[in-house]
This record gives structure tokens, C-alpha cells and sequence, in this order.
């Protein structure tokens, strides 16, 4: 691993914790804390690798930041997350960069289900849940009227899962480097 690497590592080993403990107590991933991240993995990636390709420099840095953050997208544009975990994912990848950034994708992906389910079983509302998928579902298929009713919205700290995924692609990264 070099040192630059390990640079690269720590300071976003320092956003994540950031970025969960804001999430969790604030609702919120900071910009103060996302955009620098960027900023800084593409910038070392631009002074120590050049422009590069896919799997070095610039390119791999802003490709991989880029479709990280694609992920999250739908779920930012219809408001059932916000764009803070964009932006902290399009720093993922920008750190990651490709193909790294693939096993990130999976493990924050793994994690993220798993959190949910948890966090639906530790407040008791997985029936309540189910019922209203179910509920959806029947009114796409207009089997039943759409509810006037708006449903209760539960927060799942994301960043939680992004910073656990990512830190477990690092793992993983830095097992088979070895």
C-alpha cells in the first residue's frame, strides 16, 4: 500500500465517522464535509496519477464518484433520501476509484438492506411496512384505490451503511492486495 493510498484511506476513514455521527444525531451528511472529500481524492488522484483512465487518475477518480452517486439518485429525486448521501457516495468512489468501486457498491448495498431490516424489526414495523408496499402495489395494478393517507416516514441513517460498506470494501481491498 502506498502512501498516498494510506492518505487517501485516512481522510476518508474521517469523513465516514463525520458523516455518521451527523446522520445519526442531526439527519444530515455535511457539505463541509463531502465536497473537500471530492475535492481532495480527485485532486491527489489528478497530482499523483495524471489524467489516467479508467482504472488510474482523474478519470477513474470522477467515473467511479460519478456512478456511485448514480445510485443513489432515484431514491434523492423522489425524496426518500437525501443528497448528502449522494454527495458521500460520489466521495466513496471518488477514493475507491473503478474497480474498487465496485465492491463498495455491493457492500454498502448488503449493508444498507441489512440496516433496514433491522431498523424495521427494532421499531416494529415490518407489518406495517409489507402492508403498505402491498398497498402500493394494489393501486398500480388497480386492484384498489391509492390511499389519500400519507405514510409514516421512517428515517434510516444511510450514511451509517455507506461508511460500514465502504470500510468492508477497504478491508476487502486491502486483503486481496496482499
Amino acid at each position: 500500500m502506498t502512501p498516498v493510498q494510506i492518505a487517501l484511506w485516512t481522510v476518508l476513514g474521517v469523513a465516514l465517522v463525520i458523516s455518521v455521527v451527523t446522520d445519526v444525531m442531526r439527519r444530515e451528511i455535511l457539505d463541509v464535509v463531502t465536497y473537500p472529500l471530492m475535492a481532495v481524492a480527485l485532486g491527489v488522484r489528478l497530482a499523483t496519477e495524471g489524467v489516467g483512465d479508467l482504472e488510474t487518475g482523474l478519470v477513474s477518480g470522477l467515473v467511479s464518484g460519478a456512478g456511485l452517486a448514480a445510485l443513489l439518485l432515484p431514491a434523492a429525486f423522489r425524496g426518500r433520501m437525501g443528497w448528502g448521501d449522494v454527495k458521500l457516495m460520489g466521495g466513496v468512489g471518488a477514493v475507491m476509484g473503478f474497480p474498487a468501486v465496485l465492491a463498495a457498491a455491493a457492500f454498502i448495498s448488503l449493508v444498507g438492506a441489512l440496516q433496514a431490516v433491522v431498523t424495521l424489526l427494532w421499531q416494529g414495523a415490518v407489518w406495517d411496512t409489507l402492508a403498505a408496499a402491498t398497498r402500493r402495489w394494489a393501486a398500480r395494478v388497480h386492484l384498489a384505490r391509492a390511499d389519500a393517507q400519507p405514510e409514516a416516514r421512517r428515517h434510516i441513517p444511510y450514511g451509517v451503511a455507506i461508511a460500514l460498506g465502504t470500510f468492508w470494501a477497504l478491508w476487502w481491498q486491502h486483503g486481496s492486495m496482499s
